[in-house]
């Protein structure tokens, strides 16, 4: 388990490039499944991404950013409208206790080209297709010897 909003806004850093694909919200949890090949094949060929388990307290939103400098941000909190746009997580930050996760966004035209997820945990558990459970530090350490590799290239 990951505990403090600290160590899972580090989480969805490790996660950069990583696609939000789909969700699921069971009371006070929210699943996520996060697309991200280049770390998920590190571990094993088939693997295509990891399930996050988030414990939260409290709503979640979404804090668009416009498209045109014509538009307004919007704060949107249908976690399933949110959820359908395809997010890219670009890195995240802890505010508070608050995580808040900066995303992408190119699924579809709309009038916001990502935004800020902000979602209000204290607890993450990370696995994967096989249900093998990861800490922080397993993920950080896969993390750094993938960009290391590639800045060899």
């Amino acid at each position: 388990m990951i505990t403090g909003s600290s160590d899972i806004a580090r989480l969805f850093s490790l996660f950069h490039d990583g696609g939000i694909k789909q969700y699921e919200l069971k009371q006070d949890k929210l699943i996520l499944e996060v697309a991200i090949l280049y770390l998920a094949q590190r571990i094993s060929p088939e693997l295509k991404g990891f399930h996050v388990e988030l414990e939260i307290s409290g709503p979640i939103k979404f804090v668009t950013w416009p498209d045109h400098e014509t538009n307004e941000s919007r704060t949107l909190t249908d976690l399933e409208f949110i959820m359908s746009t395809d997010l890219q997580i670009l890195e995240a930050k802890d505010d508070d206790g608050t995580v808040k996760v900066t995303c992408a966004q190119h699924a579809f035209p709309s009038d916001f080209i990502g935004g800020d997820l902000f979602v209000r945990t204290q607890s993450a558990n990370v696995w994967d297709a096989n249900h093998t459970c990861y800490s922080i530090e397993f993920l950080d350490n896969l993390c750094k010897s993938y960009w290391e590799e590639w800045s060899r290239r």
